[in-house]
């Protein structure tokens, strides 16, 4: 069970005061809590009601006005601090089947402790409540909890990567954004719908927004900080966290959103009318934040500063813990989606807000939620946040304005740039190919969704990526089924426990020419730019990670400009013989440069180039497997770098992978590259490789290939992997995706039952290049031809 090392700050205020025996009234206006309960389950939520009479408060929101609390004393002697609340009850009195909503308010207004124990035992506690004046109520009590199979909250799990229950078990997000419905798409009866069909096509895991004045939103009604206005809006999600619970899915919980903080002109593109949508107009213009509402901000860009804003916002926070902080379904607050769209947007004053807000939350949401923020592009000012226990990051592509990139290359890019900047998890938690209208016209079969899905999956991420655009695209085009193959390879993975990592795995083939080089050129290109902390940047069949755009393309000397000197560190790992070529464009005019090349620490090039020297070229044979690659500048002036080619790189399929290279454990990911939203109707020939993977420990492996499409095992075998640690897997024949699953079964001998196809030591692979027109050549220059 997790407990937080700090109390409310409120909390002092009622240990300071002396406290009344159990069951004496405070004041007058106090009067004793009635069906209280006496007994719970383990991670099933509880209930304890309070009577507080309306005349001791004059705003139940107001935590200095009138402040209600349950303390709980675990059996272990932890001490959990729940606050109340205050809530109209609503009930829904449409008829089934039910198509829209009829909440209607049922009964008068009422106080509540809302709680979920995480330990078996005896549990006390004691129920009160102060006003200006003093204590006006207190009670204790005590109940018992017996164990039950409810898994609890979600955690970070022990490797800081994936997600785990409280009980240990995996969880691994899968699902999509369910960001809002409204009260002409049938409100909270459409939106329990997609639920359960969300549930039943396999996924666990949505996003919700609860900040907007169409669906759930506490302050677009009302002054700032009164939300009497909006119980109506607080019932729905009252009634999303109980359907969310029967269907087991977990809800991201969008606390924030951005255009409440900024202008808003409209999407920059027509919208088609093919589905009806809520008025999403509103923004600061109508926040009741604002100044000429009433509020404590004349801007949008002060709502991070502003000291009345700052305690307005948290007197909300504190609302909504005290509502629904006891759900488990939720699985993590996030504190703000998009905060980089804010009008006005300053990284530090946000940066600031983000970690003392989340350090506020923290203290105030002692049931222990996952706590994350959001931005519309990467913001290490955001990503590097340390009070976020895990990052959030977005991918949309912008068509029709802008040339498309390659959609898993850009999902899985800023993946790994969340992954490279924190220690903690990450999400992608929106996507889609355009930001503004759902993708039908472009991709009806939903191919760019399935790729994500699987490409984030086994990228390092710690769940699959979240589509937008769930009502007008991934429903009706009922690209939910893509869900279940996913669920089924991720079920039985110890997400939580394994040191799963991106891997380079091989695809090898003996048709040579099926193989395609990769050039990167793409470097910082101005003169003088300031040397970065030295970093590894692996070279893949699909670019260059970390990005190579703050790279400088100039290797300084080291006599001029000596203080902008520093190698460039490559990684790269080949499926056949290759080379490495190096084009040089540019040689100082004042004097000479010298390139060193290294590969795996052994001298492969040392090139002198005289002043002004032209094109260069310079080739450096590979062998098959895993090579770094130095290149620095021993000379006295500066160099440029045209360009890198490595040779016969790019198979004809992409692939994925994830390697725990202590436990034996490899999931992967293959998909053919004629098999693309883009591509999807021009003839592919089918193809096949052997799969080859590095560093796993020697011992017996079971290898199970996978149809993503279908969710099937299609191939099963036992393979041994010898001292070297290489796995050598046959793979089927495809025209769109394959999928891989190893799993280290341990020293057992090999029987006849189960033939091991495999000998103890594998030799590398390799394939011998075919002649070229360039000779291999280690330190040979050659004039460029241009190119």
């Amino acid at each position: 069970m997790i407990f937080r090392r700090y109390l409310p700050i409120l909390l002092l205020l009622f240990l300071i005061a002396p406290l009344p025996t159990l069951g004496q009234e405070a004041t007058a206006e106090a009067t004793q809590i009635v069906t209280l309960p006496t007994s719970g389950e383990l991670h099933v939520p509880m209930q304890f009601p309070l009577e507080i009479a309306s005349t001791v408060y004059t705003n139940p929101f107001d935590p200095i006005d009138i402040d209600a609390l349950g303390i709980f004393q675990s059996p272990s002697g932890q001490q959990v601090v729940i606050p109340g609340f205050w809530m109209q009850p609503y009930e829904d009195r449409c008829a089934a089947p039910c198509e829209s909503e009829d909440l209607r308010p049922a009964g008068a207004p009422v106080w509540q402790v809302r709680f979920t124990p995480e330990e078996v035992g005896t549990w006390t506690y004691t129920l009160q409540a102060r006003n200006r004046d003093g204590l006006v109520f207190i009670q204790d009590g005590q109940f018992d909890v017996a164990d039950s199979e409810a898994p609890g909250f979600i955690r970070v799990g022990a490797n800081r990567r994936y997600f785990q229950y409280s009980n240990g078990d995996p969880y691994f997000p899968i699902g999509h954004n369910l960001n809002w419905s409204w009260d002409a798409g049938g409100g909270v009866a459409t939106y329990q719908e997609w639920l359960r069909e969300l549930s039943a096509a396999g996924g666990n895991f949505a996003r919700l927004y609860i900040d907007n004045p169409w669906f759930i939103g506490l302050e677009w009604e009302a002054p700032a900080g009164d939300y009497r206005a909006a119980q109506r809006a607080a019932a729905r999600l009252d009634i999303i966290l109980d359907t969310a619970a029967e269907y087991g899915i977990a809800l991201q919980v969008v606390v924030l959103w951005h255009q409440a903080l900024s202008i808003y002109n409209g999407p920059p593109v027509l919208v088609p009318d093919t589905f009806d949508r809520p008025d999403m107009n509103a923004d600061w213009e109508n926040n009741p934040y604002n100044v000429i509402y009433g509020g404590p901000v004349g801007g949008p860009g002060f709502f991070f500063t502003n000291e009345q804003a700052v305690e307005l916002f948290r007197r909300r926070l504190r609302y909504i813990v005290a509502r629904w902080g006891y759900s488990p379904n939720i699985f993590a607050w996030e504190l703000i989606d998009k905060v980089d769209r804010t009008s006005g947007y300053d990284a530090q004053a946000a940066g600031v807000w983000l970690q003392n807000t989340a350090s506020y939350l923290k203290q105030i949401d002692q049931q222990g939620h996952l706590i994350t923020a959001g931005s519309a592009v990467f913001d290490a000012s955001v990503a590097s946040s340390p009070l976020l226990d895990f990052t959030s990051g977005q991918f949309y592509q912008r068509r029709p304005l802008e040339t498309v990139s390659d959609q898993v290359t850009g999902a899985v890019d800023s993946i790994r740039q969340n992954l490279r900047t924190s220690p903690v998890p990450t999400l992608l938690t929106a996507y889609s190919l355009n930001p503004w209208f759902e993708p039908t016209g472009e991709d009806p079969l939903g191919i760019h969704f399935q790729d994500t899905l699987w490409a984030s999956a086994l990228s390092g991420a710690g769940g699959s990526a979240a589509s937008d655009w769930w009502y007008t695209y991934v429903i009706p085009q009922d690209l939910q089924r893509f869900y279940t193959p996913l669920a089924a390879f991720t079920a039985g993975v110890d997400w939580p426990n394994l040191d799963l990592q991106p891997a380079e795995a091989a695809l090898v083939t003996d048709d040579y020419s099926a193989y395609l080089p990769v050039r990167i050129d793409n470097f910082n290109r101005q003169f003088t730019a300031s040397p970065r902390d030295v970093v590894v940047h692996t070279i893949t069949p699909d670019g260059v990670f970390p990005p190579i755009a703050t790279v400088p393309s100039y290797l300084y000397g080291q006599v001029y400009n000596n203080q902008l000197s520093q190698a460039q560190i490559y990684r790269v790992t080949l499926p056949v013989n290759s080379y490495l070529e190096i084009a040089v464009s540019r040689v100082s005019t004042q004097a000479g440069a010298r390139l060193a090349v290294l590969v795996d620490n052994q001298n492969a090039v040392d090139l002198t180039l005289t002043t002004g020297s032209p094109n260069t070229v310079v080739r450096v044979p590979l062998t098959a497997g895993d090579h770094e690659i130095t290149l620095d500048n021993l000379g006295d002036d500066w160099l440029e770098i045209g360009y890198l080619e490595i040779g016969q790189l790019q198979a004809p399929a992409r692939v994925l992978t994830l390697r725990d290279s202590t436990a034996g454990v490899a999931l992967g990911w293959l998909q053919h590259r004629g098999y693309t939203w883009e591509a999807i109707n021009e003839p592919r020939q089918p193809i096949q490789f052997q799969y080859i993977l590095d560093r796993m420990p020697p011992g017996r492996y079971s290898v199970e290939i996978w149809d993503p499409l279908l969710g099937a095992v299609i191939g099963e075998e036992l393979v041994r992997v010898g001292a070297n640690g290489i796995l050598t897997a046959e793979l089927a024949p495809m025209d769109s995706q394959l999928a891989i699953r190893v799993f280290r079964l341990g020293d057992l001998l090999a029987t006849p039952e189960t033939p091991l196809n495999q000998p103890t030591e594998l030799p590398s692979p390799t394939l011998e290049a075919p002649e070229t027109s360039l000779p291999l050549a280690t330190n040979t220059p050659r004039p460029s031809d241009g190119s």
